[in-house]
């Protein structure tokens, strides 16, 4: 091979593992994911921290890592396990022999220092090795960091994954343990003299606090999903079906790179707003009723939480604007008293505040909102006050059984130093610009209704 060949050749690699890293690692870099594992490392003394990352899915459903155990390796392969060494502080990474035909080629890791410093491991090796290492750890007297929390991963939010687990043990026709139940009953069962204590309020309140590059994705997320919203009020007309509208806004998120939904489609036309997490989104849509749409992408393993009510019709009426009014002041009021330092507690009296004003006050719902990051109802302590990279959904409700209308707004907000910034605001909540948005042609329409 000629020389000018050669550093031809040496120019592809080099470009292609570019390409490979820009791939893998768009918004973190491995440094990134190091970084977090020594937070964890500071806070398990001597200890060690032992985490599962997903297993495939048994359906033809495409793997998404669970939350922590990307958010502390960036690995997006199944079947990996990860432990951290809190006395020798090193990492080491557990990788499957083979690796599965569902699974893109760049996200392959191999047993060995390649695709250890690539991951910025300490070790790569078998999962072969798992109990081995196991075994001498437990000699070695160290403590057992488990995470005690359920798996989170496409479309999976805590508190659904623990009401989920808790109907299964208690179904006297089932009774199946949970993954990570059953880890930590075969540790205490093979390990006795092990002490075994929970991971989860570490990762909890890292993961509470978002940094820099969290929230710019976490901000990019919003941007699609306000584009979503609005294409989904462009094809709105009477005598659609919710789906469509839900169709429109997969159109965009699709178009734009997300990795799926955050959680299923809640597209409610009038009464079935009452269900609050309806998700048939088969009706038929009248002229005179509401619809409220609720849903978000999943983008790089992060999500927002977005929620907007508008007319199938052309406006209005006289008392769903009146309501509308209402949770749309709530919101403005609520976002506006956001900073460091303040409650929860203190967003809900701002909000009574304007349910009074407006002569709503018995139809206040008493909440006001909810955390959200890696899941769209996240981890984090909802009797601490707010600090700056916090991000916190605020979602008024109004709902009159009696009328059955329900009305709902939903941006999501991150804590800034001074304040705090829609991350979802680019879709309007303003009336006018709604009504203009909905004499636009929408995605798919060849001639205007």
């Amino acid at each position: 091979m000629n020389t000018s060949k050669f550093k031809l050749l040496i120019i592809l690699v080099i470009v292609a593992n570019t390409l490979c890293a820009q791939e893998m690692f768009k918004y973190f870099t491995p440094d990134d994911f190091a970084k977090r594992r020594a937070k964890v490392i500071e806070q398990i003394g001597d200890g060690i921290a032992i985490l599962h990352g997903a297993e495939l899915p048994e359906g033809y459903i495409p793997f998404r890592q669970d939350n922590n155990f990307f958010y502390l390796t960036g690995v997006e392969i199944p079947n990996a396990k990860l432990i951290l060494d809190g006395k020798a502080k090193t990492a080491t990474l557990f990788v499957p022999d083979r690796m599965s035909g569902d699974i893109k080629k760049e996200a392959w890791i191999t047993p060995g220092p390649k695709d250890a410093a690539t991951y910025k491991m300490n070790r790569v090796v078998s999962n072969n090795n798992f109990t081995a290492t196991l075994n001498r750890y437990a000699s070695s007297g160290q403590a057992f960091h488990i995470l005690f929390a359920p798996e989170e991963t496409a479309e999976m939010s805590r508190d659904r994954c623990a009401a989920h687990r808790v109907d299964h043990m208690n179904d006297p026709w089932d009774g199946r343990i949970a993954k990570e139940i059953n880890f930590i009953n075969k540790v205490k069962e093979r390990f006795p003299l092990v002490a075994v204590k929970d991971l989860t309020p570490v990762l909890d309140m890292m993961r509470w606090v978002k940094d820099e590059k969290e929230i710019n994705v976490i901000r990019e997320c919003g941007r699609i999903g306000a584009l979503g919203f609005d294409e989904a009020m462009r094809v709105t007309r009477p005598g659609m079906y919710e789906y469509q509208v839900v169709a429109a806004c997969d159109f965009i998120y699709q178009n734009e790179g997300t990795q799926g939904p955050a959680y299923f489609a809640i597209a409610a036309s009038g009464e079935r707003g009452l269900t609050w997490h309806y998700n048939a989104n088969n009706h038929k849509m009248k002229d005179g009723d509401v619809i409220l749409l609720d849903y978000a992408p999943d983008h790089h393993y992060y999500t927002t939480d977005i929620t907007r009510t508008w007319p199938v019709g052309d406006k209005f009426t006289d008392v769903q604007l009146k309501m509308y009014n209402c949770i749309k002041e709530v919101e403005e009021k609520v976002i506006a008293a956001m900073k460091p330092g303040v409650t929860v507690d203190d967003l809900v009296k701002v909000a009574k505040e304007v349910y009074i004003k407006h002569g709503y006050e018995k139809l206040f719902p008493g909440y006001i909102g909810h955390f959200v990051g890696m899941a769209v109802h996240d981890v984090g302590p909802y009797d601490k006050p707010f600090v700056e990279g916090v991000v916190f959904n605020v979602e008024p409700i109004i709902e009159d059984k009696e009328l059955k209308i329900h009305l709902r707004l939903e941006d999501t907000i991150v804590i800034t130093k001074t304040g705090a910034e829609n991350l979802t605001g680019k879709t309007t909540t303003e009336v006018e610009k709604i009504y203009k948005l909905k004499k636009e042609k929408g995605v798919g329409e060849k001639a205007a209704f």
